[in-house]
């Protein structure tokens, strides 16, 4: 039975590297730029403005520190990464019920991990090996782990959070205070060794500024920052969630936590819904839908229907994303950083606006602004940032500027007012690669204090 086991974990892993390999790749391009600037000597919320808890990319940077920073290991760590969450479901579910629902668990995982857009490092994505840990160990009653895990969560993503409520009620279901004492004891392990990261780093400060204070407070209510779906994409996103409908309703209801799990897992779709944001909910809807597929594995017409439905899924995803490239690195993207790099020299600071942040890492140039903020409304829009940033273009005159094409609408079509004039009083364009902008000094009208011999 162990062999069969294997087997079978082995040929499904296999299987779900095989359409990772074949389906279309996000290297989103903060995956990239962040931990690459962090080798490069920038310091993370000093010198980086970033809103996420840093847990990912303090790993993600260990690892291109090991193998270096590039596509190849980006696909490579989020791929590993997938591939132990699906040995874990498939772990954890066959601990908890059984064989049988650990193989249907696994094989509902698969197909919805890349339906809900796994396919690409994110936070979110991060988070589901860490919420499917503190879950198991909750049931096992190793209280000290749930801390830790949860404490390791929290720092992967804020929307870690959510499982304190399915964690509280756990806990109140049979309350007793030195389990309470232990998950914090937990907790406080983590934490006190991050704070004594940052405290030696001297990034304390800017760490609460921008991950809490502005990512937790200001951010959410941002203008545009909002995104809510349409009601056809939010039933379709929801649908699968609907097999969990017979462990509301069943006798005893003793995998009704699996409801919860999955509920709190979600509601890191807002405020800006995107199908990745799901990710740390799939393990739970897979171990639920796998109790649920368990009772049928009888009844013949059943599963042929489920087969059936599971083939025609599988089929959507392939005839949609099989062999569609890898997004952010388009022809002219990869055009783009060749003509960077072919008129900097390494380490050399240059601008980029309006356009990918990966053309730095891909380049091997750096900002010349410091710190870093994103090009966004919600940041530049952000009291004296611009007047910083027109400081240290005017300080550092960077010689090379990148500027994506300006859209109707939609994030690309958001214009900072001081750094868009300082730049079409003091630029021009030499020349343009599909819809990018190469722009360089027009020393006639320049402002710069400091101009090149």
């Amino acid at each position: 039975m162990k062999k069969n086991l294997f087997l079978i974990l082995a040929l499904a892993l296999s299987a779900h590297l095989f359409l990772l390999v074949n389906l279309r790749f996000t290297p989103w391009p903060e995956m990239l730029f962040w931990p690459y600037l962090i080798l490069k000597g920038w310091l993370p919320y000093k010198d980086i403005a970033i809103v996420h808890t840093p847990a990912l990319l303090f790993d993600l940077t260990i690892f291109y520190k090991i193998f270096g920073v590039g596509l190849i290991q980006l696909k490579a760590y989020t791929w590993i990464l997938i591939l132990i969450t699906d040995a874990l479901v498939f772990w954890v579910a066959k601990k908890l019920w059984g064989y049988k629902e650990a193989i249907l668990a696994l094989l509902f995982y698969i197909p919805f991990q890349l339906f809900y857009e796994g396919n690409g490092l994110w936070f979110d994505l991060a988070l589901a090996p860490l919420a499917l840990l503190i879950y198991f160990c909750l049931k096992q009653k190793k209280y000290l782990w749930v801390g830790i895990c949860w404490g390791l969560a929290f720092l992967t993503k804020q929307t870690a959070f959510w499982f304190l409520v399915p964690i509280g009620l756990a806990l109140v279901r049979d309350f007793r205070p030195k389990r309470i004492k232990s998950i914090a004891l937990g907790t406080l392990i983590i934490f006190g060794v991050a704070s004594a990261v940052f405290l030696a780093l001297g990034i304390w400060r800017d760490f609460i500024r921008w991950a809490f204070e502005f990512g937790v407070w200001q951010l959410p209510r941002a203008q545009g920052q909002i995104h809510l779906p349409g009601l056809r994409q939010l039933l379709l996103s929801l649908l699968p969630f609907a097999i969990l409908s017979p462990l509301i309703f069943e006798k005893g209801r003793k995998n009704l936590n699996l409801v919860a799990w999955a509920f709190f897992g979600l509601l890191g779709v807002y405020p800006r819904f995107e199908l990745f944001h799901f990710q740390p909910a799939l393990p739970f809807l897979a171990m639920g839908a796998g109790i649920v597929l368990a009772r049928f594995t009888g009844k013949k017409s059943v599963l042929v229907l489920l087969g059936l439905g599971y083939l025609v899924l599988v089929y959507v995803l392939v005839g949609k994303l099989w062999m569609k490239g890898t997004r952010f690195f388009e022809p002219e993207v990869l055009e783009v950083a060749s003509y960077i790099k072919k008129n900097t020299d390494p380490g050399e600071e240059i601008y980029v606006i309006n356009a990918w942040d990966s053309l730095y890492a891909l380049s091997d140039t750096v900002p010349a602004i410091r710190p870093w903020i994103p090009h966004l409304s919600w940041y530049m829009e952000l009291p004296g940032v611009q007047d910083e940033i027109v400081s240290d273009l005017t300080k550092n005159h960077p010689k090379l500027i990148v500027q994506g094409e300006y859209e109707e609408t939609g994030l690309g079509a958001y214009k900072p007012a001081k750094v868009t004039e300082f730049i079409s009083q003091n630029y021009k364009v030499k020349g343009k690669i599909g819809r990018y902008l190469i722009l360089t000094p027009n020393y006639e009208n320049f402002v710069f204090k400091y101009l090149p011999e």
